[in-house]
């Protein structure tokens, strides 16, 4: 009743091959997947055509004037996203035009604080200036001396 064995034929190696076959086979779809993940990423287009439309509304907020350094920063960093997506490096494109988005809404954000601050500034001299005339213009509190005339 006792059979006689192959020293060769081990009862473990079947469930050794297929261990070693799944673990091929998986190392090559995971290699597969990294590489397809590179060449199927689309280029960020919706954001940079944010960051422009921002651009141009910082520039139609006078930032040229009121931040020019912020500005400049974004229309650098822009060109900068442009030059990245040309390349295919779709993720260093991306954070460029998001960073060129911030700078451009800082630039915005300061020249409407430039802007409302000179607002504020010429309305309180006209304030002044209304004050002052007012001072000189108006009637003296009458007098009980000139009241009894």
């Amino acid at each position: 009743m006792n059979t006689i064995s192959d020293p060769n034929d081990d009862p473990m190696q079947p469930r050794t091959r297929l261990f070693r076959a799944w673990i091929i086979a998986s190392l090559i779809v995971l290699f597969a997947l990294e590489n397809s993940g590179c060449s199927t990423a689309k280029p960020p287009t919706e954001i940079l055509s944010r960051a422009e439309m921002d651009l141009r509304a910082a520039s139609e907020a006078r930032a040229d004037e009121f931040a020019p350094m912020d500005l400049q920063s974004a229309r650098e960093k822009i060109e900068g996203s442009k030059k990245a997506i040309a390349a295919k490096r779709y993720e260093d494109g991306r954070r460029l035009a998001e960073s060129a988005q911030v700078e451009a809404e800082l630039a915005t954000a300061k020249a409407e604080a430039e802007l409302t601050r000179r607002a504020a500034d010429d309305l309180r001299r006209r304030l002044d200036t209304l004050r002052a005339e007012t001072e000189r213009g108006s009637i003296p509190p009458s007098s009980p001396a000139s009241a009894k005339e």
